[in-house]
């Protein structure tokens, strides 16, 4: 196997190990908290338990097609 293909195995581990390990952290986050802070429509929002949603800060104009991008 290649070291392109290698990465390309390892990159594709790391997105989908990260994504569920984030899942968690929220799923673990609202349990304890009653909250989670994120990221919807535009707006940095707090999400409760019972799905109110309150605006925190909109986001700046120019930032909707960013991704995260984890190092």
């Amino acid at each position: 196997m290649s070291k392109k293909d290698l990465k390309y195995i390892s990159s594709r581990l790391v997105q989908r190990k990260s994504a569920k390990a984030f899942k968690e952290g929220a799923k673990k986050a609202m349990e304890i908290n009653g909250y989670v802070v994120i990221a919807h429509d535009g707006w940095v929002v707090k999400k409760y338990q019972d799905g109110t949603i309150v605006k925190l800060k909109q986001i700046s104009h120019g930032s909707e097609h960013l991704k995260v991008v984890l190092d």
